[in-house]
């Protein structure tokens, strides 16, 4: 959106002092009570409770057993299998764009049922990295701020050098930096770095990658861009050149739709999904066991790093992992991508159920995790109950008729918004979140959120949040907050930092408090940019917490 000239109307200002006014969140990520389904979920759960399952055999309960009991390691079967089916279908191209080139078809194996995406990025972290083996976390800036504490939990950090923020361009993460600063860290200082894990003993089912890359390939929180089907490609090669595993927070795939050209339109119902591009991980395995996961089932012991005539850090003459003859090469092939999906932006955030798309090897693997072995699969009953609503036809009822047509109008009341208050201003924000060779016809739009750019003002987007929260009780997200930093890291530490931009949720608040935030913020903003004209520029700091209070 191209700002116009200089605004010729002010807003409307109220008195900065009155703070008796309503506040509203553009900063919670959450999805509003409107698009919940209580009552499909009522329905699966008298089900649950009153019958059991249709291919149990006869017994003295007339309820489901297994969903009440603990679960198997890699989750309810039947999920797994309803899941792949429901998966396979919306993976599948049902149109000529995009040509995927290769099978999307998935199945119940390369499913594990985990207890949705924050929990199982830690379960990945704590079953598939060694802090000093790992030689560091790769995190697409800007990144999703709740990640952060979780790599800091499995000892990576911006304070000890092993988190790292990698720019994203207009086609997603730029790999031209990702693989300089790859080699930087293989050959930094002529460290040896050792070569086998040292605090982790993650055989036989597990493995230690040497390097994570975290991404939200579709619809990125927060900036929105989808990475391209090329940058995609060439991602998943870089990643099994210098065997890292990339984890791609898949958590919108199924939450797109065409951009509506007002708020006005009316949004079709049911609303069906634009194909969605392919998983990284349907990259990753389309194309067999990398070098990587066949020198695990080469079976005999490698020399060790310092005795190594190559300086190529992709040389596998240095990788001593625990080898175990029994294994096959199919039961060693762990890949590099796995897509992490959750339910909570589907139907609710309250079941804490997702799921993680893989290789067969490494989905057997995760489920594997000490904390997961300990009871089973997390979620079983939500599990079940999931199942229910796959297995019905009552999850495309509710995505195609609630929750698509529900956040397509609220984006496009958000657009408005942002266009009639904010553009006069000088404030930019992307249309259509395709990017590459997939931009092309109408445009398309996902998620929750919109990456607001300021204009040249002066001040920065967290004095302007800390401003509309005091004077206008507005909460929204600044810039600050998707840099991959972490408490008490010193700003000059931060490489990449976005200190005129904010992020704003489309998602939680009522339709009328989308418009209500955004002529507050544009009046912040007015206020903002007259003081600088006059050279009163002065910011207000907010009591207690202040931002930090919410999420």
């Amino acid at each position: 959106m191209s700002p116009s000239s200089s605004p010729t109307t002010p807003p409307v200002l109220p008195d900065a002092g009155e703070n008796t006014k309503k506040q509203i969140n553009l900063l919670r990520g959450w999805p509003s009570p409107h698009l919940l389904p209580p009552t499909h979920l009522l329905s699966a759960t008298n089900s649950l409770l009153t019958s059991p399952p249709p291919d149990e055999l006869p017994s003295q309960f007339n309820f489901n057993v297994p969903a009440l009991q603990y679960g198997p390691d890699p989750g309810y079967l039947p999920l797994r299998h309803s899941l792949a089916a429901w998966l396979t279908r919306n993976y599948t191209p049902l149109e000529t764009y995009p040509s995927h080139g290769f099978p999307t078809l998935t199945t119940a194996e390369q499913i594990c049922i985990t207890g949705g995406a924050s929990q199982n990025l830690a379960n990945i972290l704590q079953g598939f990295t060694d802090p000093a083996y790992t030689r560091a976390v790769w995190a697409v800036s800007p990144c999703y701020f709740l990640a952060v504490p979780i790599f800091e939990d499995a000892g990576f950090a911006v304070g000890n050098g092993k988190l790292k923020g990698v720019r994203e361009d207009e086609e997603g993460v730029d790999l031209e930096e990702l693989e300089r600063g790859i080699l930087e860290m293989e050959g930094e200082g002529g460290r040896g770095w050792p070569g086998k894990p040292v605090y982790k003993t993650p055989g036989p089912y597990r493995k230690c990658y040497k390097h994570i890359i975290y991404l939200v390939a579709t619809s990125a929180n927060p900036s929105g861009i989808t990475t391209s089907l090329a940058r995609r490609h060439a991602l998943v090669q870089l990643a099994r050149k210098y065997d890292a595993l990339i984890i791609s927070d898949d958590v919108y795939d199924f939450l797109q739709w065409p951009v509506l050209p007002s708020s006005s339109s009316s949004p079709s119902n049911p609303l069906s999904l634009p194909t969605p591009l392919p998983r990284l991980s349907d990259i990753d395995i389309s194309l067999g066991p990398s070098l990587h996961d066949l020198s695990l089932s080469s079976h005999y012991t490698r020399s060790s790093p310092s005795s190594s005539s190559s300086s190529d850090p992709t040389d596998q003459q240095g990788d001593k992992q625990p080898l175990f003859p029994t294994r096959t090469i199919q039961s060693l092939h762990f890949g590099h991508a796995i897509s992490n999906g959750s339910f909570s932006k589907l139907l609710s955030p309250g079941l804490r159920t997702g799921w993680t798309h893989s290789t067969p090897a490494f989905a057997y693997g995760l489920s594997q995790t000490g904390s997961t072995r300990s009871g089973g699969a997390p979620s079983q009953y939500c599990a079940a109950l999931i199942h229910e609503l796959v297995r019905s036809g009552a999850l495309d009822k509710h995505l195609g008729e609630v929750v698509r047509p529900g956040l397509q109008k609220r984006h496009s009341i958000m657009l408005d918004a942002v266009k009639r208050e904010l553009g006069p201003l000088g404030v930019k924000v992307i249309e259509d979140n395709r990017t590459g060779a997939e931009k092309k016809g109408e445009a398309v739009f996902g998620g929750y959120f919109m990456w607001l750019e300021l204009p040249e003002l002066g001040v920065t987007a967290k004095e302007v949040a800390e401003r509309a929260l005091e004077e206008e009780q507005l909460v929204v997200s600044p810039g600050e907050n998707a840099e991959v930093s972490g408490e008490g890291v010193p700003r000059e530490r931060v490489g990449i930092r976005f200190p005129r931009r904010l992020r704003v949720c489309f998602s939680w608040e009522e339709e009328e408090d989308l418009v209500e935030g955004v002529r507050r913020l544009g009046r912040v903003l007015w206020r903002m940019m007259e003081e600088v004209k006059e050279g009163k520029m002065g910011v207000r700091k907010v009591g207690g917490e202040g931002l930090k209070a919410f999420k």
